[in-house]
């Protein structure tokens, strides 16, 4: 395939990877960076950047984004709109390292309320914000890989 036809179906991010002596784990895009302090933190007192944490922010803003466009390129843009996301850890004794703990650890499932106003009725808001996740990035890439439920509460 030429290169201009690749280009045509495919668009390569790329990244890149350093742990620093103090074990940050930090990743450049092309103009930024983020660190990340661990995979997974279990210590409800800490409030760190941690792999599952920025995984899970980015598939919810991603979600967001992609509903709040499409909607506005649509004509009817949502307000007001507000989400909360809870994942499901699967075996966290297991991550933890505790023996007789052998089980896979991984999210399992998420499941995000949408709240948000709109002008339509509810079901045609929500038949459109469906529609929008047929185009999401994240949503589509993960949705064969753990279950997401999206519930969604339009206000009057």
């Amino acid at each position: 395939m030429e290169s201009h036809e690749y280009e045509m179906y495919h668009q390569d991010l790329r990244y890149r990877g350093i742990v620093r002596q103090d074990g940050q784990v930090q990743v450049y895009m092309q103009n930024h960076c983020i660190d990340s302090s661990k995979e997974m933190e279990f210590d409800s007192k800490k409030d760190t950047d941690t792999s599952v944490n920025l995984f899970c922010a980015g598939l919810l803003s991603g979600i967001l984004h992609g509903i709040c466009s499409f909607m506005k390129k649509d004509g009817n843009p949502l307000e007001d709109v507000e989400a909360k996301a809870r994942a499901v850890l699967d075996h966290p004794l297991s991550y933890l390292g505790v023996k007789g703990y052998e089980e896979t650890p991984r999210i399992s499932k998420i499941t995000i309320d949408l709240y948000f106003y709109s002008f339509l009725e509810e079901e045609e808001a929500i038949e459109r914000c469906k529609k929008a996740l047929k185009k999401n990035i994240l949503y589509q890439t993960i949705l064969p890989a753990m279950e997401i439920e999206l519930r969604y509460h339009s206000s009057l």
